[in-house]
């Protein structure tokens, strides 16, 4: 880094003081700290209190680079300026060139200054007429045809944006209209058809691949944080085109989630040397982010540009973007407005609105290739006060009603001074002039609407015409209300049969689900019976296998469906008789024969029907003996009966204790609760539903 120091005695406040001044030549930046003793004296700043040097350079509006050793550091325009305010320019004038250029740009603007006073005044005593913000009216012939052209008088924004030497700051003052013709233009985004209007601005780019971020980012990065000198544009970008010689540079990749460009953040920071070399590259200048908004749009929406004073020389490269609108339709006088709505921010947005304007009325001093560049050759004055001044975003507000609401009287007298129309409503019909905003400018109309209604007045209208207009829209009115009313009442009864017939159809189905539920719980009840009485059975046949082998019966020769364990021990003629007896008298029922049949009728008319077959009948003891064994078997049946029984009777309460611990309810209270649970779980599948399973673990935990 290679630094001068410069020491000069200066007369300040009529005392002799040193002033230091450090430069480093490389980045032509100057040392700030030699200043800031005397801009605290200056500001009346206390210099032994808290962050006293931040704070005076907060009230000057000083804008600082840091190095690493947290030095500050200042333009040369920024220097001028501060030694102009402490009074000791003349001290340096002519070191290093400072303040030579700043010096003659000023005497060059004061002659301007001059020649356009005396031009106004001249105007203004010719006639021209004023309205009452100050604008006047000139006719001037341009390609055969006469155009109404605003001409600003000496008290409009916009000629004080031109003529004002103490708008905040000098780098905050418009360029002579001679240096655009050193400007550099770029025409290779701006492929637009004819006749130039207002368009959205292009969506962020989607098609790229990660290696194409890489590379830009790692550009960036080298130009924007260097590791030790500052390197120029082209070459970081020749050492990228050695690193990355497989990948395509494009400079139109989002570099954040919000879809913003390295050209938004570049504006966006008021880095314009950076910003005309993306451009001069082929940086697309139409390309919004996710919400549309363009590069211009970011530069206004913070105060960067208006700090250092570079609003208006990014307007040279960044114009195009003043056709350009966001997803909201909103152009970027639309967020001037609103930034001049945010805190700290309505010097600003002021300063970009005269710039801005200031800008569209030199543009006429430009020499530009009209062929190619369209919009330089359409945008004029009355172009930009139609399409952009008076543009309306989706809310239907344009840039004044968003003002108006806002309350910022500085910028709604300037937009009305531009041009601005304060009579279009929004979609909520709210206008500007209903806000107080135009409303003076509105008088002459007013009148002339006035002189319109007495006129009427005086003559009169008919009013048996307008009784009949009247009537005859009252009749076609009540008309159309009946026809409406007897559609929608059709239309209801429709609704009405149809809702009605799908309730019954409702009522149907769920009548129909309710009896399969019913047959599936019986056929699920029944299953489970039959399952019961296969095992019994099973069981059964098990117990007599063994009794049999016991009884040294033959398992093979038995036929187990059709064995009678009866039949060695029947008398054939008394079962037959007794048989013969229950079938045709008593229909089989056995109850009844047993309690109704005498036994003495019944040997009597035995041995009268089969006389002489006492002999088959067995002694008195094998008979006895046969009774006794039928009277132990009973007994073991009924004892096996019982203990069925017992069994069920103790499954039953295995399962009341059970459900009694489900439902956490006492044991007492389950078999009320029965009917209720069965129809809780009839929705079930009986299939999840293991009883089987339920019974065996009961039975392994029997007590």
């Amino acid at each position: 880094m290679a630094v001068q120091e410069l020491e000069r005695e200066c007369n300040y406040n009529g005392q002799q003081s040193v002033v230091k001044l450090v430069h480093d030549s490389d980045k032509d930046l100057f040392s700030v700290d030699g200043l800031i003793p005397l801009l605290a004296v200056e500001s009346d700043e206390e210099q032994s209190t808290g962050d006293w040097k931040s704070r005076v350079l907060q009230k000057f509006g000083v804008l600082v680079e840091r190095d690493e050793n947290n030095n500050k550091w200042i333009s040369r325009e920024k220097t001028w300026e501060l030694l102009k305010v402490l009074g000791v320019q003349d001290s340096f004038h002519g070191d290093l060139g400072l303040g030579q250029d700043l010096q003659t740009h000023d005497t060059d603007q004061d002659d301007d200054d001059e020649e356009e006073e005396d031009e106004d005044n001249a105007g203004e005593e010719g006639g021209g007429g004023n309205f009452s913000n100050g604008a006047a009216i000139r006719t001037n012939t341009i390609r055969g045809e006469e155009l109404e052209t605003r001409e600003f008088s000496t008290d409009s924004p916009l000629k004080r944006a031109i003529n004002d030497h103490k708008l905040g700051s000098p780098l905050k003052k418009l360029k002579p209209a001679e240096t655009f013709n050193s400007a550099e233009f770029f025409t290779h985004d701006l492929q637009l058809s004819s006749p130039l209007t207002v368009q959205p601005a292009k969506k962020p780019l989607t098609d790229f691949q990660p290696d194409d971020r890489v590379k830009l980012e790692h550009l960036l990065q080298h130009i924007l944080f260097p590791d030790g000198q500052s390197v120029q544009f082209e070459a970081a970008l020749a050492n990228m085109g050695n690193s990355y010689s497989q990948t395509r540079l494009n400079l139109d990749i989002p570099i954040d989630e919000h879809g913003n460009t390295a050209l938004h953040w570049l504006c966006s920071i008021a880095n314009v040397r950076l910003t005309k070399d993306l451009i001069r590259n082929g940086a697309e200048r139409l390309l919004g982010d996710k919400t549309g908004e363009s590069a211009l749009v970011k530069a206004v929406k913070s105060v960067n540009n208006y700090d250092s004073g570079t609003f208006e020389e990014l307007l040279d490269f960044l114009y195009p973007c003043l056709i350009v609108v966001d997803d909201m339709g909103r152009t970027v006088l639309h967020h001037i407005v609103i930034t001049s709505g945010m805190p700290g921010c309505a010097a600003a947005a002021k300063y970009y609105l005269d710039i801005l304007m200031g800008w569209i009325v030199k543009k006429q001093a430009r020499e530009f290739d009209g062929e190619r560049d369209i919009i330089l050759s359409t945008l004029d004055l009355k172009w930009f006060i139609n399409c952009v001044l008076n543009a309306r975003d989706i809310n239907g507000d344009t840039c004044l009603n968003i003002a108006s609401r806002l309350g910022n009287v500085s910028i709604v007298e300037a937009l009305l001074d531009y041009g601005a129309d304060p009579r279009i409503s929004n979609n909520s019909g709210l206008r500007p002039v209903d806000f107080g905003a135009g409303a003076t400018k509105l008088e002459a109309t007013q009148s002339h609407d006035a002189d319109v209604d007495r006129s009427m007045a005086a003559s009169g209208p008919d009013s048996t015409v307008l009784i009949n207009n009247i009537q005859t829209l009252i009749n076609t009115i009540s008309q159309d209300y009946d026809m409406e009313i007897k559609q929608h009442k059709e239309q209801l009864s429709k609704l009405h049969a149809d809702l009605n017939d799908q309730r019954k159809l409702l009522t149907a189905s769920r009548d129909k689900l309710a009896q399969g539920r019913q047959l599936r719980d019986d056929h699920t009840q029944l299953t489970e019976q039959i399952s019961n009485i296969h095992q019994a059975i099973v069981e059964e046949d098990a117990d007599f296998k063994k009794v049999s082998g016991e009884l040294g019966i033959d398992d093979e020769s038995l036929d187990m469906a059709e064995f009678d364990a009866d039949e060695p021990f029947r008398i054939d003629f008394i079962y037959d008789f007794l048989e013969k007896k229950l079938q045709s008298e008593y229909s089989g029922d056995l109850k009844q024969f047993l309690d109704n049949a005498s036994l003495n009728s019944l040997l009597s008319q035995l041995m009268t029907e089969n006389s002489g077959q006492e002999e088959s009948i067995p002694p008195e003891g094998l008979l006895r003996a046969r009774i006794c064994a039928y009277e132990k078997n009973e007994h073991k049946l009924n004892e096996s009966l019982q203990a069925v029984r017992e069994k069920q009777a103790h499954l039953e309460g295995r399962f009341r204790r059970v459900l009694s611990l489900c439902l956490k309810v006492d044991e007492d209270k389950v078999d009320g609760m029965l009917d209720g649970l069965l129809q809780a779980i009839s929705t079930e599948d009986p299939e999840d539903i293991d009883t089987d399973e339920l019974q065996t673990f009961l039975s392994k935990h029997t007590v």
